[in-house]
């Protein structure tokens, strides 16, 4: 039996696909710490670790961990050529169309995935817990195990784990064979073609993955400028970075001297409206008024709407100043 001619010509574009990944990184780790706002990063590739190596390898020595370098994984002595043969086996799949090539090669991503992963641990536990008892900073009963996926706090840094765009073009073949391995289990249990795609549906949003902005959590946040809680919903302000990273605020004035210090790489701006308090939206939704009777908690007197025509309603006598994309930081 042949599976879904659509599913087949998706498999086998998709693992064409992942030639790519022996010119992009697999994986990426990021490291983030108050010395470190816009964070540090390694990037593991096919055959190297590249990234903020150097500065890590100078941290880690501190507490005695050994230095990151391309010697010490020797997978990638032999990972170029299982790329190659994932490549071709998908392109094989897809080619004969065979539900039964089909499952094993389903089957086949779901081990791989499973051992790439058990492998990752492996070697970050190692790497944390084995350490240099001479080291200048010793914590007894601390080890430094990085994450395999997700976040994990590390001492006064966060680090963060996920695959970086080569990883995610393998994980897209084996959401596809997995999905085509769904279509035709439920399609072969004569389910009807509306719950069919229902359930492809739900697998796609399941392997989706978006970068958006945390909310603030007003009472709990503190702001990342002037380290004071965030208390008033009618204030405040968010930047998303190019790495996916939020950093909040408690009014413009925080914001404005955190980004001229900083200088991050902003991504999208978020402020709280007046008229909308307590949740952020996109500053070119905004309207601002500054003036020295608002009395923002940092004494900007800075303040957005979201309906200009609510200004001489909260505020009377005040008039729009502008849209906000003009006054924050792209």
């Amino acid at each position: 039996m042949k599976f879904n001619l659509y599913f087949r010509i998706a498999l086998g574009i998709s693992s064409l696909a992942v030639i790519a990944s022996l010119y992009l990184p697999l994986w990426e780790i990021f490291l983030y710490a108050p010395q470190y706002p816009e964070g540090l990063s390694i990037t593991i590739w096919y055959n190297d670790v590249k990234g903020d190596v150097d500065i890590i390898n100078g941290l880690n020595h501190y507490i005695g961990m050994r230095h990151i370098k391309p010697e010490m994984f020797p997978e990638f002595t032999f990972l170029k050529y299982v790329l190659i043969t994932f490549i071709i086996l998908g392109v094989i799949v897809a080619a004969i169309g065979n539900y039964n090539l089909l499952k094993a090669f389903s089957i086949l991503c779901i081990l791989g995935g499973i051992i790439a992963l058990a492998d990752f641990y492996r070697w970050g536990y190692d790497y944390g817990h084995n350490l240099d008892p001479t080291a200048p900073i010793n914590v007894p009963g601390m080890s430094y195990q990085p994450p395999v996926l997700g976040y994990k706090d590390l001492l006064n840094f966060r680090a963060l784990s996920l695959p970086a765009i080569g990883g995610w073009l393998i994980v897209l073949v084996g959401i596809i064979a997995l999905s085509a391995w769904a279509f035709e289990w439920i399609k072969k249990r004569k389910l009807s073609k509306v719950n069919a795609v229902a359930s492809l549906l739900l697998i796609g949003f399941l392997s989706s993955c978006s970068s958006s902005v945390s909310e603030i959590n007003f009472g709990k946040d503190d702001c990342d400028y002037c380290k004071m809680k965030i208390m008033d919903t009618k204030f405040g302000m968010a930047i998303l970075t190019q790495k996916g990273k939020t950093f909040k605020f408690d009014d413009y004035h925080c914001y404005e001297l955190y980004v001229k210090e900083n200088n991050p790489s902003i991504q999208s701006n978020f402020v709280v409206a007046v008229d909308n308090p307590g949740k952020l939206i996109g500053s070119n939704q905004t309207f601002y008024v500054q003036n020295e009777n608002i009395k923002s908690p940092m004494g900007s007197g800075l303040a957005f709407f979201r309906n200009k025509e609510n200004i001489p309603i909260l505020f009377p006598g005040l008039k729009e100043s502008g849209k906000s994309e003009e006054i924050v930081h792209e």
